[in-house]
């Protein structure tokens, strides 16, 4: 998937906002943060206010850098965005979606006052969207809260997106979901130990 912007451009205001969660979060890369910013931003139901964007700091961060291993996640979760709201699909409004929706995206974490990575861990386990498709197996009906979930592999999610109509698509809705990477695990558990001691 073409990337929708070559380098990521920021105001001074949203540049201040990114290094005061970094240093709340103790997230190490600017690019992370904007990845959680942006889909925050996109979880939530409103289409963000059209502000114009000034773009007077001297932070850029490359697209490749930003997406990291994402993938075309991200872009699709953009244009998913701007077809459930009826916003029009050509490049130079998605590129305008993106935008606003890093910037809304970055403040609203901001608004959030976090005081830790835990909190940020704690948004992305929020679920915001509609009950996942759940298959209930007849051999398991009496017995209470046995019920498999239907998963999709991420190695086919793109090829299953390109052969859905735009109905189909309009009517499903992406959603995102981190792993919480070991070496967070690991400082979590070495916080609750020196804690007790």
């Amino acid at each position: 998937m073409q990337p929708i912007v070559k380098r990521l451009r920021f105001s001074e205001k949203t540049r201040y906002q990114i290094i005061n969660i970094k240093t709340k979060t103790q997230i190490p890369t600017y690019a992370a943060i904007c990845r959680w910013g942006i889909c925050y931003s996109l979880a939530q139901d409103t289409v963000p206010s059209t502000v114009p964007q000034v773009f007077d700091s001297n932070l850029e961060i490359s697209w490749e850098t930003f997406v990291g291993d994402t993938g075309a996640v991200i872009p699709a979760a953009v244009i998913q965005f701007c077809r459930q709201h009826k916003l029009s699909l050509d490049s130079e409004s998605i590129k305008r979606q993106f935008e606003l929706h890093l910037a809304r995206g970055i403040a609203y974490l901001v608004g959030l006052k976090l005081s830790g990575i835990e909190e940020l861990i704690g948004l992305a386990l929020v679920d915001r969207s509609a009950k996942p498709e759940i298959e209930t197996k007849p051999s398991l009906l009496p017995i209470a809260n046995q019920v498999t979930a239907k998963v999709i592999e991420p190695s086919t999610f793109q090829s299953k997106l390109e052969t859905k109509t735009e109905a189909e698509l309009n009517s499903e809705s992406i959603k995102l979901v981190w792993q919480i990477p070991d070496k967070v695990k690991a400082a979590k558990r070495k916080k609750q130990i020196s804690k007790k001691f």
